[in-house]
Formats: structure tokens, C-alpha cells, sequence
């Protein structure tokens, strides 16, 4: 005997069952899809956020090095005889150095042997102040105020060389002037400035290394 179709009413509700499983399957669909983008988005955001922590610290790491190096080099104690010679050239230029004694003429030219250094390493000081707003926003504000005092050295090199240049500096604050414009030490104490420098690119240092070692993995 054959079974009785399916009639009006029971077609009609079951279209309305499969519609309405067909629409829920839809929105799950869209909500998988958006799952997924916004995985996908979250992914592709911290790789790129990793990416610029990892150019980032290598720059500011860079940076520092150099400065460290262009600090070396400015407090360097010996100063060659073409610097010296390149120094008297461009003072010589000056109207009135044939008036200065020979005594002060050898303390001028020192300090101009150190201001040809100071400009010669211009880019690199610029260089830490490139790095400074990056520095803070990626890495915290420690490692930007270790940047800052490690390119204000410069600046102290700068000011010692004109104390420097005068007559009548008492012993402890000319001890101070030498400690910062050379790198050499004293037998009974470390050269304040060469510590001062060392710190900070070994602070500089903790927090970065550790970033690219690990970005790197």
C-alpha cells in the first residue's frame, strides 16, 4: 500500500524549518568569518608591531654604540699632530691670535682640537636624538632618559673645553674638567664620566638585547 505524500501544511512547515536553519547557519557563518578576520587582523597587528620593536631596537641600540664609540673618540687623551696642526690652521684664521701668548696659544689650540672632534661627530648625536620619541613610546621612559644623558655628555665635553681653556680653575673642579675630556683614569678613583657612560649603554642594553632575542625566536 503506498504511503500517503505530504500534504500543503506539512510542505510549508518544512521549508519554514529548513529556512529558518538555513539563516541560522548564515549568521554563524558571519560570525566564524569575523572570528577569523579579526584573528587574522590581531595576527598581522602584532606581527607588525614586533617587526617595528625589532627595527626600533636595533637603531637605538646602534645608536648608542656609536655615541658610545664617538664619545671614546672626542675624550681620546692623545691628540695626533694633525689635529693639533689642523686646530692652529683655523685659529691662526682668527684676528686676534697673533696678540695671545704662547702658553695660551697651547691651551686654545687643545680646545680647538676638541670642537673639530665635537663637529666631526654631529651625526651621531643627532642620531640618539632621532631615537628618543621611539625610545620612550616602545621601550619605557628609562631607556629614552638613558639615551638623553648619554648624548648630554657631549654637551659636558663641550662646556669642560671652555672652562678648560681658562686660567685659575682650583684643583678639584680642574680634576672634574680632565675626567670629561678624557677617557684616562686616576690611580685612585674611575674616570666618573667613563662609568657614567658605561651605565647607561648597559641599561640601554638590558632592555633591548632581551627584545631581539626574543622577537627573534
Amino acid at each position: 500500500m503506498a504511503e500517503p505524500g505530504w500534504t500543503a501544511a506539512e510542505l510549508t512547515a518544512l521549508g519554514a524549518v529548513l529556512s529558518g536553519t538555513g539563516a541560522v547557519i548564515g549568521a554563524v557563518a558571519v560570525i566564524v568569518a569575523a572570528v577569523l578576520a579579526s584573528n587574522t587582523f590581531d595576527g598581522w597587528r602584532r606581527q607588525k608591531l614586533s617587526e617595528r620593536r625589532i627595527d626600533q631596537a636595533e637603531r637605538i641600540l646602534t645608536a648608542a654604540y656609536n655615541a658610545r664609540r664617538a664619545l671614546g673618540y672626542v675624550r681620546s687623551p692623545l691628540m695626533e699632530a694633525h689635529e693639533l696642526r689642523a686646530a692652529e690652521e683655523h685659529l691662526n684664521a682668527k684676528g686676534f691670535w697673533s696678540t695671545v701668548d704662547a702658553d695660551r696659544k697651547q691651551r686654545l689650540i687643545s680646545a680647538q682640537g676638541h670642537y673639530n672632534r665635537l663637529n666631526a661627530v654631529l651625526d651621531e648625536r643627532r642620531a640618539v636624538e632621532e631615537c628618543l620619541p621611539m625610545a620612550r613610546a616602545l621601550f619605557g621612559e628609562q631607556v629614552e632618559k638613558a639615551l638623553e644623558l648619554l648624548n648630554r655628555q657631549f654637551h659636558l665635553v663641550s662646556i669642560a673645553v671652555d672652562a678648560n681653556s681658562e686660567d685659575g680653575n682650583d684643583p678639584d673642579f680642574a680634576r672634574t674638567l680632565r675626567e670629561e675630556l678624557s677617557s684616562s683614569s686616576g690611580r685612585d678613583r674611575p674616570n666618573r664620566m667613563n662609568v657614567l657612560i658605561e651605565e647607561q649603554v648597559k641599561l640601554i642594553e638590558d632592555f633591548l638585547v632581551p627584545v631581539l632575542r626574543l622577537e627573534a625566536k
